[in-house]
């Protein structure tokens, strides 16, 4: 069971990272593309941003069952556990806020799209960070 659940984990972080990798790539191609190109590569960012959702909610899910299953519960936990915590909160927050922003820009909200460049990064940045602590918490 823990062998699958840590799978799950992971093809979540593949997801998450996928979507966030080929957004931050096809924007800077969409950048520089004349504007009916661009307009097309743009169009691609809500999907992508759903595939990053459906992979932290992946982990999401995976992790709370492993933390209860393999912990113990939170108490288990190492230390550095909770600095990865709090960058996978600020993940999800930005990860919401992304979603919100391309329903914001589906409505007709077409100025929210302004949003999107510096939230993006932030989504990566925070991935990053929690990655990075996840291994120094459980690497060993």
């Amino acid at each position: 069971m823990h062998a699958i659940l840590v799978f799950v984990h992971l093809f979540g972080l593949m997801l998450g990272a996928a979507g966030g990798m080929s957004t931050a790539l096809i924007m800077r191609r969409a950048a520089a593309a004349p504007a009916e190109q661009a307009q097309a590569l743009r169009g691609l960012g809500p999907m992508l941003a759903n595939v990053s959702a459906v992979g932290l909610g992946l982990m999401w899910l995976s992790g709370l069952v492993l933390v209860w299953t393999f912990w113990g519960g939170p108490g288990g936990l190492p230390g550095m556990f909770w600095v990865k915590f709090a960058f996978v909160l600020a993940l999800t927050a930005a990860t919401v806020a992304i979603l919100m922003t391309h329903a914001a820009i589906r409505r007709g909200e077409t100025a929210r799209a302004a949003l999107l460049p510096r939230l993006g990064p932030a989504a990566g940045l925070s991935s990053l960070l929690a990655v990075l602590f996840a291994v120094l918490a459980f690497a060993g």
